[in-house]
This record gives structure tokens, sequence and C-alpha cells, in this order.
């Protein structure tokens, strides 16, 4: 009744560990270009944010000069 139900111990334990065979030339090769993809966009990504800041900076600078005549 029961043992059709059974489960092998190690099958049940070994069910949620993952392993990781060696990928084929092109996976690597994918793997790769999207990695200098991400590195492009991050670059990218600091560009704009430097300009940002800077124009922040800016901003904050010339609106400095209304703020110490009220002040």
């Amino acid at each position: 009744m029961f043992a059709s139900r059974a489960q092998p111990v190690a099958q049940t334990l070994s069910a949620g560990i993952q392993t990781r065979n060696m990928g084929t030339l092109r996976e690597i090769q994918l793997r790769l270009n999207a990695i200098k993809n991400i590195g492009k966009i991050t670059k990218s990504m600091k560009m704009i944010a430097s300009t940002k800041v800077s124009k922040a900076q800016r901003a904050m600078e010339s609106a400095r000069v209304y703020g110490a005549a009220s002040a």
C-alpha cells in the first residue's frame, strides 16, 4: 500500500540541488556577449547619471545666490 508512494531518499534529497555542466562554445560566446552588453549599458548609465548630477549642481549654484540674498 505505501510502497507505491515511497520514493528513494537519495532522489528526494538531490531534487533541490542544481548542477552546472560545461557549456558549449556557442553558449559561452553568448554569455560573453551578454556580459559585454551589460558593461556597455552600465557605462552609458554612468555617463547619464554624471550629466544629471552636474546639471543639478549648476542649478543649485545659481539658486544659492537667491538663497543667500533672502537670508
